[in-house]
């Protein structure tokens, strides 16, 4: 679940970045169709981002070798011991269970919610008649607000309409946009977005400039039969309609008046102004860069012998990874199926390199300290089918570094060769640069140099002893 939260924090920060770029360079464009498309594709690609892995960058090949021992036994001490009914021992992750019940309540009560705006909806469609007007599905209700459009339906609160044919005419062809467009598709996207990331006030934001930019595009095809100014007293007219709203539906009658009236009077943007929409390219390389960029594999040592072996790589089975896909673990492991199967390999891969390039470092290098992987070989008809199962253990982070053992040298010399810092996601390749720079200093016995690793159990950190001793 630990990855399941970093994944929607991953999402929030996209949805972040996209929305002040569309604030910033877009939203007071002309271009209602494009401004649609941006928001729209932002708010998918905003969940595709941080599950992409692009190989991109290398580790660096050289330091003082660092042996993290008995890294199960520290793993345990992360986590509170519980005795089950049947006498074993599991362990107990009470904030991750507070937040996951937080996350899950409020799931719940926004899917309720969603499950109401729709069923009211349905009901109105059941319990009235359906008639055809200019080639739409007309609902007359008898109360509500003046006009609004769901899906293929336009529902108009006739009882209270005082507009003449003429201004009904306009009405009717803005909400007729709102259908041909399927605005409604728009809407139930972005509110399925927003129930799973409920969390995010800025989801709210993007939809009602989405909306914004809906009802834009309505309001310029539905006043070409008459002038601005007319149009824009027909649109002052009917926001006087105060009925409470159907939060899935678009409603002539909406808050944002004084901007529809601003958009209808605004002279067209240049094309020239579409080169405003290049800001995109640097958003969506900034946003892979932080989120989708990873380390790439050495390469140097690939499962595939230069000698032919009677027995080749079968079936390759990967269990219990979230944070890395099955497909970019193989290739990182440099391994595939067909390829001759060699063990020292295979086991080189997977044991400890200071130099980086084995697997544990890949996920160390993201916080995950405690991670570990097994791996169960199966013979299978001359074949050797993989099974590697994983455990990435929560993301630490660094809570103090402090050094003992210096007495001449003082401690905020020593602290400046540390990369590591209070707040960091723990990264193993940090801390071999670190002791590296330590021992090259020449100020202190590289051999009695030693890291040690005190957890921190309740917050999920990681103090830092650097235990020196001068020469």
């Amino acid at each position: 679940m630990t990855s399941w939260f970093t994944y929607l924090f991953e999402v929030t920060v996209c949805q972040i970045i996209f929305y002040l770029v569309f604030i910033g360079f877009f939203r007071t464009l002309s271009f209602s169709q494009i401004n649609r498309g941006f928001l729209l594709s932002s708010t998918v690609i905003s969940f595709i981002i941080p599950i992409i892995s692009i190989p991109f960058w290398n580790t660096s090949s050289s330091g003082i070798s660092l042996v993290f021992t008995n890294l199960e036994n520290l793993e345990n001490t992360l986590a509170a011991p519980v005795t089950t009914a049947d006498g074993s021992v599991q362990s107990t992750n009470w904030l991750m269970t507070i937040l996951c019940i937080i996350y899950l309540t409020g799931l719940f009560l926004y899917i309720l919610k969603f499950y109401r705006g729709i069923y009211k909806i349905l009901a109105l469609v059941k319990s009235n008649e359906v008639n055809e007007y200019d080639g739409i599905k007309t609902i007359y209700l008898k109360s509500g607000p003046l006009f609004f459009a769901f899906l293929n339906y336009v529902f108009i609160n006739k009882d209270k309409l005082n507009i003449s044919k003429e201004e009904f005419l306009q009405v009717f062809d803005h909400e007729k946009v709102h259908i041909q467009q399927r605005h409604t598709l728009d809407n139930l996207l972005m509110e399925l977005t927003i129930l799973i990331c409920w969390f995010n006030p800025i989801l709210r934001f993007m939809k009602k400039e989405l909306n914004n930019v809906h009802e834009f595009h309505a309001d310029q095809i539905a006043r070409s039969t008459g002038d601005v100014e007319s149009y824009s007293r027909l649109i002052l007219q009917l926001s006087s309609n105060k009925e409470q709203q159907q939060y899935l539906t678009h409603q002539f009658s909406m808050n944002s008046i004084k901007k529809r009236i601003i958009m209808l009077n605004k002279t067209k943007s240049s094309k020239s102004a579409l080169l405003r929409y290049i800001m995109i390219v640097p958003c969506l390389a900034l946003l892979l860069a932080v989120f989708s960029f990873t380390q790439k594999s050495s390469g140097n040592e690939k499962f595939v012998t230069t000698e032919s072996t009677s027995q080749n790589i079968g079936s390759i089975t990967w269990k219990g990874n979230t944070l890395y896909s099955d497909e970019y673990l193989s290739e990182y492991m440099g391994i595939k199926k067909g390829d001759n199967f060699n063990e020292e390999a295979i086991n080189n891969k997977l044991g400890y390199r200071p130099e980086g390039g084995d697997l544990a470092g890949l996920y160390m290098d993201q916080g995950y300290l405690f991670f570990r992987v097994d791996i169960r070989k199966v013979n299978n008809q001359g074949n050797v089918d993989l099974t590697f199962e994983m455990y990435e253990g929560d993301i630490v982070r660094i809570g103090k570094v402090f050094i003992t053992g210096n007495n001449r040298v003082a401690t905020p010399e020593i602290v400046k060769m540390i990369d590591l810092k209070t707040g960091d996601l723990f990264s193993r390749s940090k801390l071999i640069a670190s002791q590296r720079k330590i021992a090259d200093s020449g100020l202190f016995d590289p051999e009695k140099l030693n890291p040690n690793l005190i957890p921190s159990i309740e917050d999920k950190t990681v103090d830092i002893e650097f235990q020196v001793q001068e020469r």
